[in-house]
């Protein structure tokens, strides 16, 4: 049997002590030795390296009872800093943040509903901007971008609300910085960050993080890992015919998920409420229709506006069709919501859950787990710079 050159084999031990040090530290060099099966000389040559560049720093004295006391590890979280990217929302967001996903810088660039060779130019000015402002070394960019990615390839296939297709951003962004790119589906980028620095590593079960915002799509992850597709499509929950007598949605197809859950269908639909029924509540509110926002929904809900409650049931209940599909698929599993319409709470969640057990294996859903991931905005961004440290670092 032929052996592994060296360089391969010190790259995957040196990828593995980190890993471990990230996960479990502070810790010893002799329990890195035990957690990882290496020998205590291969352990100390590579650690005395990880200190050498500045990602490893001794931190002092295990206690002991008796005998030498071990000298612990730790990763220096502020040692280098990620740029991570969130091109999903109405504007182009971005951050630097440490390598335990802590934000210390954020930039937002308004969309202004720019899309094509316009929105990407937006994407230069955000990347320079962080560029710029980085105070430590960068170990890479990640970004999360909403449509169909190619994780491998680093290529947006295609993305309709911005009209972008075949965009090879992991080329042209690393010509341009000369730093790793990374990129991910924005809904697989949240669920990425919600399962490495939130509660979705909580359960056994497999994690399926929907993310209901201007669209509507689906993290998933199987075993501790990001379930991409063969190479995209994993999760493209949003596009699931629910109601086939249904508005048209952006991909062609009519009564999509989307146009039913998505903030800007519900706001689409609330406004529909007040120009069929100018006598509607909604109209003490707002008097131009066209003004309405979810800000304006979340009031109408604080008074108790049932027209407004209704909107927000359906959406729950379409979210309930396509939960029961994922059920139906991966078997139990624990489904979270988050992004901007997840502030709706159990209002939303409620009928997601019982339209969910209707319509699945009561086996199944029974043992399946409905609730909310986060209304944070920085999900993405945190995703997507998990990427980064998954990759370029190997410490997920």
């Amino acid at each position: 049997m032929q052996m592994p050159s060296p360089r391969p084999a010190r790259v995957r031990n040196t990828r593995l002590i980190l890993k471990t040090i990230y996960g479990i530290g502070p810790i010893s060099r002799a329990d890195v030795a035990r957690e990882t099966g290496l020998t205590p000389p291969t352990v100390s040559d590579v650690v005395a390296s990880l200190i050498k560049i500045g990602l490893v720093e001794e931190i002092g004295l295990a206690p002991s009872s008796s005998g030498r006391r071990a000298i612990l590890l730790r990763v220096i979280d502020d040692s280098r800093q990620i740029i991570g990217v969130d091109l999903s929302r109405e504007d182009f967001r971005g951050a630097l943040t440490n390598l335990r996903g802590h934000i210390s810088h954020r930039n937002v660039i308004p969309l202004e509903d720019r899309d094509g060779d316009a929105a990407l130019a937006l994407v230069y000015d955000l990347v320079d901007r962080l560029v710029d402002e980085a105070t430590r070394v960068v170990s890479g960019i990640g970004i999360g971008a909403p449509g169909l990615v190619d994780a491998s390839k680093g290529v947006l296939q295609q993305s309709v609300n911005l009209n972008w297709r075949f965009i090879p951003f992991a080329n042209l962004l690393q010509k341009r910085y000369n730093l790793p790119v990374y990129m991910a589906n924005d809904s697989q980028a949240g669920a990425l960050a919600i399962y490495t620095f939130g509660q979705g590593n909580e359960s056994h079960l497999p994690l399926v993080v929907i993310k209901l915002g201007r669209g509507v799509g689906a993290g998933i992850i199987l075993d501790g890992k990001l379930l991409h597709g063969n190479p995209v499509g994993a999760g493209e929950i949003g596009h699931i015919m629910i109601d086939p007598d249904g508005d048209q949605c952006a991909c062609g197809n009519y009564g999509c998920l989307e146009t039913i859950a998505s903030s800007r269908w519900i706001v689409r639909r609330v406004r529909k409420l007040i120009k069929t029924n100018p006598h509607s509540a909604l109209s003490d509110l707002v008097s131009d229709p066209e003004k309405i926002n979810l800000e304006t929904i979340y009031g109408a809900l604080e008074i108790g506006n049932e027209d407004v409650r209704q909107v927000i049931r359906e959406a729950g209940e379409a979210l309930g069709i396509a939960a029961a599909n994922l059920v139906g698929v991966l078997g139990s599993c624990q489904i979270l919501v988050h992004g901007s319409v997840a502030r709706f709470g159990q209002l939303l969640l409620n009928p997601m859950r019982e339209t969910m057990e209707q319509r699945a294996l009561p086996a199944l859903s029974r043992d399946s787990v409905v609730g909310i991931a986060s209304t944070e905005s920085d999900i993405v961004i945190k995703g997507a710079a998990a990427l980064v440290l998954q990759n370029e670092l190997g410490v997920l």
